[in-house]
């Protein structure tokens, strides 16, 4: 009896063909050694006469002794995740244009405003850099799959400082290059109201957190140009921030279905149109 197929096969839209090995196809009475790596080498031979252009090898943890063989027949890496890792091979002679996988994260910043008008500062227990130790900043952190922005900055406010505090609207982002393991980084601030003023620290993530008015805020601030420290400073860059979510105006967010069935809800950034338009 021949031996069941270790591999499933779905074209894609683009010319191309997604791959997934069956690791219960592999551990059959059946199987023999080899048969994967024979298998992918007979499918290559098709794909390649028959036209086909990317081609998506997803194996699963259970079957993660394939990774050697389609490394060996010409596949890369794509990303790996808890599970499975992704291997792709562009079959024509052309660079390969096959999208890289997701290379930016999304952090997200607060600036939480109570009914004083003041503005909630916090000091990181550890900071990125160590110029930076000790320094006042907007709380916030990293986004979650599935987050929005405003979802974001307020379980990370809530989860620091036990403030609650409700999205008005997108202030700024920043764009950077480069960052930990060569990511993109997007730092998007979001101007909060808040519901509450009492501050319930978490100590595992701050030193210290505390309301300051934009007075207090504006006496704080220090270039950080040349090295020089910023402990108890507030950076000029975060002071840019803070300043334009007072006095800027705000980019509105609006919720748009997905047009993938059972997708989750996009939101749309847009800046309010100009008075008179």
């Amino acid at each position: 009896m021949a031996a069941a197929s270790s591999i499933t096969v779905k074209e894609d839209r683009y010319g191309g063909v997604e791959l997934a090995v069956v690791p219960a196809a592999l551990e059959t009475a059946t199987a023999k050694d080899g048969d994967f790596a024979r298998e992918l080498q007979a499918g290559l031979e098709a794909w390649q006469a028959a036209g086909k252009k990317g081609l998506w090898l997803k194996i699963p943890t259970a079957a993660a002794s394939c990774v050697g063989a389609a490394v060996a027949l010409g596949f890369e890496f794509h990303h790996a995740k808890p599970g499975y890792v992704l291997l792709t091979r562009w079959l024509p002679s052309t660079p390969s244009p096959l999208p890289s996988y997701g290379f930016t994260q999304i952090g997200v910043g607060g600036v939480v405003v109570n009914a004083a008008g003041h503005v909630l500062m916090v000091v990181e227990k550890v900071a990125p850099m160590a110029q930076h130790q000790g320094s006042w900043k907007l709380p916030g952190g990293l986004a979650d799959p599935g987050e929005d922005f405003a979802e974001t900055v307020a379980r990370e406010v809530r989860e620091e400082t036990g403030v609650r505090g409700v999205l008005e609207g997108v202030v700024s982002m920043r764009h950077m290059h480069g960052v930990r393991f060569g990511q993109g980084d997007l730092y998007v601030v979001v101007k909060l109201r808040a519901e509450e003023d009492a501050i319930t620290l978490d100590p595992h993530e701050l030193l210290d957190a505390r309301w300051m008015s934009r007075d207090q805020i504006r006496e704080l601030v220090t270039d950080p140009a040349g090295g020089t420290s910023l402990d108890g400073k507030v950076s000029t860059n975060n002071w840019k921030m803070i300043d334009n979510a007072l006095s800027g105006t705000l980019i509105m967010g609006t919720s748009l279905p997905n047009s993938r069935p059972g997708g989750q809800a996009s939101m749309l950034y847009m800046a309010p149109p100009r008075a008179g338009l």
